[in-house]
């Protein structure tokens, strides 16, 4: 018993990473991602998904621990997941080549078509129906044509479907990812690793609400891909540059939660009636929120009137909205 003890806190000791945390930082044109990775031995590995800027991969020891060796390689999948990858990349160079092949027949029976339309009918006796005979060849080479049409739709589905799966292993299992090999020195055994992704961002999407007493209710929601299970997000209403000047971000606990709900003035407000409700209406933002560009869905008194794209508005700024045009 005690020398199967042992050897179960030789294959723990073993282990690569045994706990990891990550918070992501989400701004307009991408994102920042700080993973703190404790390692139970003197190595750990640190994989980085396709759309991470290696160059921007930054690891900061933590207590007694010291960097003695950092080593960037291309992430290898999962054996079921080459075999898996090798089985559609197989598949989907045989549907390109069908796609060739259907090309070839294509060309041969359009210019079989073009042939038989053109010729000068004859009557002969071993043709006494060249008319017929024109239209018969003409009608052979025509459903030649759409069965090679049937068949190239078909073969352009099955590609698009095999293309569809191809990416998605490869993102889920990061085949085209990076792994960052970390070997320490001295106790503690953790690490804190960022990098950017201009791949993930995040997009803000607006309810405008106009209300009675000359008022107009902005709620302004984060859109955003999923980061990953227990990860704490936050937005940051700017680019990555503008991280140099220090903007605050804000917590968001899932995609389209509200991250602000703001009242505004409504200097001017025009109503066209018929047929159907517009409205044009100017408003200040009073706050001190910078409000980035999106998309917001509109209601007057309660009505839905629509989708209309909001330019963004800068604190003390001034915007004009056409909303059900």
């Amino acid at each position: 018993m005690r020398a199967i003890i042992c050897c179960i806190g030789t294959l723990l000791m073993a282990l690569p990473a045994v706990a990891a945390a990550k918070s992501v930082t989400l701004y307009l044109d991408g994102a920042r991602v700080e993973s703190n990775v404790a390692a139970s031995g003197s190595y750990l590995e640190i994989p980085l998904p396709a759309g991470a800027t290696t160059d921007s991969l930054r690891i900061r020891p933590q207590g007694n621990a010291r960097l003695t060796r950092v080593e960037l390689v291309t992430a290898r999948p999962e054996p079921k997941l080459a075999r898996e990858m090798a089985r559609l990349e197989e598949r989907r160079e045989l549907l390109h080549d069908r796609l060739k092949a259907l090309a070839t027949r294509e060309d041969i029976f359009k210019a079989a078509a073009k042939a038989q339309s053109g010729k000068a009918p004859r009557k002969t006796k071993a043709n006494p129906e060249p008319l017929a005979s024109v239209r018969q060849g003409t009608d052979f080479a025509i459903a030649q044509l759409e069965g090679v049409y049937q068949s190239r739709r078909k073969a352009e589905h099955d590609l698009k479907n095999v293309e569809e799966q191809l990416a998605s292993l490869k993102k889920n299992g990061n085949a085209d990812g990076t792994v960052a090999r970390v070997w320490l020195a001295g106790k503690g055994g953790r690490v804190t690793a960022t990098y950017l992704r201009p791949d993930l961002k995040w997009q803000p999407a607006y309810d405008v609400h106009l209300k009675e007493g000359a008022r107009v209710e902005l709620v302004m929601r984060a859109d955003f891909p999923p980061v990953g299970k227990d990860a704490a997000v936050m937005v940051v209403a700017g680019s990555l540059d503008s991280s140099l000047q220090n903007l605050a971000g804000q917590s968001v606990a899932a995609p389209l939660v509200p991250v602000a709900t703001l009242l505004f003035p409504v200097e001017k407000e025009q109503v066209v009636s018929a047929p159907q409700p517009i409205v044009t209406f100017m408003f200040r933002n009073v706050s001190d929120r910078i409000l980035p560009p999106g998309q917001a869905t509109c209601y007057r008194q309660g009505e839905f009137l629509g989708v209309a794209p909001f330019a963004g508005l800068a604190p003390g700024e001034t915007r004009e909205m056409t909303c059900g045009k």
